[in-house]
Parts: structure tokens; C-alpha cells; sequence
């Protein structure tokens, strides 16, 4: 039998095994995203904000001039189309939350719309839809 010092002069002048490379690389490398990849809005996401901008500075247009200003400028066509441009940006932006997770085919977007269609009008309800079809996108 080998006393103690032997044994400990045996193992600590021996070298380890050594470690392949491959243990310390990945075997696939990963590509990195580019910008409009990691993010959870579409390619069509800014003409969305857009319009949403158009609905908040139409807003304050009208409360800050008041109707009669506001309509008296206008000629009549130009009234109704923007009365239907204001209209379908409203509609797109109160329904962002379904579009994005209905165009990235999310599991609960049957859920969200109801969520974003009943109580999407009370604000919480609809930044709470919004968030949760962006978090079921990122999930993903």
C-alpha cells in the first residue's frame, strides 16, 4: 500500500486529460437577428403608428380649433374622406393588438380579440391585449 505523500506527488504531477475544443464552441453558431427581427411588430408596424398619429393630431385639431373651424376650411369631399381615413385608422389602432396576433399565427389570438373587442375600449384592457399578443410573439 502507498502511503499518503506518494500518492499526492503521483496525482499532482500528472497532467489532466486535456479538453477537446468542441467542448468549449457551440456547434452551431447562431446568427445573429438583425434589427427588424427582433422586434415584435411587422414590417407594416410604423404606417400603424402612423395612422395613429394622424388620429391623435386630428383630435387635437378639432378640440383645439373646435367644430365650426374646423369644417368651416374644409371643402365637403374633403370632410368625408377625412371622416373615413380618421375612421379606419381608429379601427386598425383599436385592433392592433388582434392584427399582430393574427399576422404571427399566436396560439390565443381567438382569446385576445375577445379581450381586445369587449374591453379594449377601457384602455387597460386593450394595452393588456397588446401586451399579451406581444408576449405570446416573443414566446414564440
Amino acid at each position: 500500500m502507498e502511503d499518503l505523500e506518494t500518492l499526492r506527488a503521483k496525482f499532482m504531477d500528472s497532467k489532466p486529460a486535456p479538453i477537446p475544443e468542441e467542448a468549449y464552441e457551440p456547434r452551431h453558431s447562431r446568427r445573429r437577428r438583425t434589427m427588424r427581427e427582433e422586434h415584435a411588430l411587422p414590417a407594416w408596424g410604423l404606417w400603424v403608428i402612423g395612422l395613429a398619429l394622424v388620429v391623435v393630431a386630428s383630435a387635437v385639431t378639432y378640440y383645439y380649433f373646435g367644430e365650426e373651424a374646423v369644417l368651416r376650411s374644409m371643402p365637403d369631399v374633403l370632410k368625408y374622406i377625412g371622416i373615413v381615413i380618421v375612421g379606419i385608422a381608429a379601427l386598425v389602432v383599436y385592433f392592433l393588438p388582434t392584427i399582430v396576433a393574427k399576422s404571427y399565427h399566436v396560439r390565443r389570438s381567438g382569446a385576445i380579440l375577445a379581450l381586445n373587442f369587449l374591453l379594449g375600449w377601457t384602455f387597460i384592457g386593450w394595452v393588456g391585449a397588446f401586451v399579451w399578443s406581444i408576449a405570446e410573439v416573443e414566446s414564440q
